[in-house]
């Protein structure tokens, strides 16, 4: 009898919450064929998710309070759809999970999600800014710059109300993606990101700071704290059916090459400095509209040095890529793809053993809902 009244006042709250809340179940999948010829290397090809969006499913909902306040929260789980695997394991909300309070004054936020300049979570300001947007292995920005895919835990933020068009930004995170329970919040890095955005109908620009402020573990307590910082626009003339996209991504101390350079990354070797690598990168695409087909293509360069590098190694290094593609929309949810893209390095990123010289070829299949 008491498990029934405890189910029946369960019934009862959740039927209340759904009244007084706009609760609404969303995500999307990704699912397609990618093909890639790694320099001096194997080929490959593989039925893979999350292409152009990582595939995934969400919760969202929000609740008026009175007044102008607004209460909310954000809850989102990665998955691999070809297989039907967790994204992440041990972490079911690996791609968002927060709640904030929304007013007249602004945004203020809690838990985990992604930088305002970079492609994660509800709060990304940079998606947009790169015709690919931020999809795929080399055909997005990711290829040169880094925290694009990034997620951080532990974070406070704060969104300023809109004003003629711009919008400010900025969090803190206390652990970045560590297991506070392992160690003290005092003792585990940190990252912080202030970002600025302005959108008219024909143009968008953003500029953002990011800093990494390494913890005392073993790993980290003798890294130099890194940063980065970012320009971008989007324009388009006459807002017809061209766009335009440039931006630029300067960074200092960081332990990667970019963020589509895993399978190099772990071929650096730093001395006992602290430094890391510098690297200055850039961009310029177009998006074309014809019909329901938008024709995509960008170009980028990166230029850096390893600055922590052991005497007699190796320091500098290169990396161009290129991108060619077209979104095809079969409705306002369903797009097909096709996007190939070339990539090469020089120096640090041109030794026998990288793997990142490389074709890729992706054709596929989205669908949000």
């Amino acid at each position: 009898m008491k498990k029934r009244i405890a189910a029946a006042a369960a019934a009862a709250f959740l039927a209340g919450a759904a009244c007084a809340s706009e609760v609404t179940l969303y995500g999307v999948v990704d699912t397609g064929f990618t093909y890639t010829h790694v320099k001096g290397g194997d080929n490959s090809l593989a039925m893979t998710s999350g292409n152009y969006a990582g595939s995934r499913f969400g919760i969202k909902g929000v609740e008026a309070l009175g007044g102008d306040l607004k209460a909310g929260f954000v809850l989102e789980a990665g998955l691999a759809s070809d297989t039907g695997a967790q994204a992440e394991q041990d972490v079911l909300f690996n791609r968002e999970s927060q709640v904030y309070l929304e007013g007249s004054w602004g945004t203020l936020g809690f838990g985990r999600v992604g930088a305002f300049s970079s492609g994660m979570s509800s709060l990304s300001w940079y998606w947009d800014l790169d015709p690919f947007e931020t999809g795929y292995i080399d055909a997005g920005i990711q290829a040169t710059q880094v925290n694009l895919w990034n997620m951080h835990s532990n974070t406070i933020y704060y969104v300023t109300p809109v004003f003629y068009g711009a919008q400010a930004g900025v969090q803190a995170s206390l652990t970045n993606d560590q297991n506070e329970e392992e160690t003290r919040w005092a003792d585990n890095s940190r990252f912080v990101n202030a970002a600025l955005r302005w959108d008219t109908e024909q143009l968008k620009v953003l500029a953002a700071a990011e800093a990494e402020f390494y913890g005392k573990d073993a790993d980290t307590k003798d890294w130099d704290d890194a940063w980065s910082f970012k320009l971008a626009a989007s324009w388009t003339p006459g807002a017809g059916a061209t766009t335009l996209y440039a931006g630029a991504n300067y960074f200092r101390n960081y332990r990667r090459f970019n963020d589509a350079s895993w399978d190099d990354d772990a071929l650096l070797v730093f001395d006992a400095s602290g430094r890391a690598l510098d690297s200055i990168s850039g961009y310029l695409g177009v998006k074309h509209t014809v019909g329901a087909a938008n024709w995509i293509g960008q170009v980028q360069y990166q230029d850096g040095e390893n600055k922590g590098a052991v005497d007699g190694d190796g320091k500098d290094f290169k990396r161009y890529a290129a991108a060619f593609g077209c979104h095809y929309y079969l409705s306002g949810r369903t797009m097909l793809y096709g996007v190939v893209s070339w990539a090469k390095g020089e120096g640090l990123l041109n030794g026998p053993d990288n793997l990142t010289n490389r074709t890729s070829a992706h054709l596929g299949l989205t669908h949000m809902f």
